[in-house]
């Protein structure tokens, strides 16, 4: 599968620096332009200019959860046709949590540890507009 990542903006969020820079390296390879933070309130604080394409957060945060994190993103999304797509990427790995992810408004929820191949083929998917429920697990 084509990914097609080129020059794509990526905004992780994770306190984990080994996730966050796992994370980085998989998506730089793919040629996107990668930024990464430790938490909400620092993502919050990057989004507007950074416009990310695509956000990789991890749900369990200090302060502020990912869950936050996407409820005050979905608020931002002011432009008429702008969505970031939102992956939870995450050690929360519980139906319940998958839920709660997409219902707080992440398009997908993944578990740790990665499978890289999942990942990639679950973002481009997203970013392609279409939505495959059997993936995005």
């Amino acid at each position: 599968m084509n990914h097609n990542f080129k020059n794509r903006r990526i905004l992780v969020v994770d306190h984990n620096a080994d996730s966050r820079e796992l994370l980085s390296i998989i998506f730089e390879q793919e040629e996107a332009n990668v930024l990464t933070v430790t938490g909400a309130r620092e993502a919050l604080e990057v989004f507007e200019d950074f416009q990310p394409d695509i956000l990789l957060c991890e749900l369990l945060l200090p302060e502020e959860d990912g869950y936050w994190l996407i409820r005050q993103i979905r608020g931002l999304e002011t432009k008429p046709g702008y969505h970031v797509t939102a992956i939870a990427v995450t050690v929360a790995a519980t139906e319940q949590n998958r839920q709660l992810a997409l219902t707080a408004g992440f398009d997908s929820h993944i578990a740790k540890p990665l499978k890289v191949d999942d990942l990639l083929a679950i973002a481009a998917i997203l970013e392609q507009g279409k939505f495959c429920p059997q993936l995005a697990q």
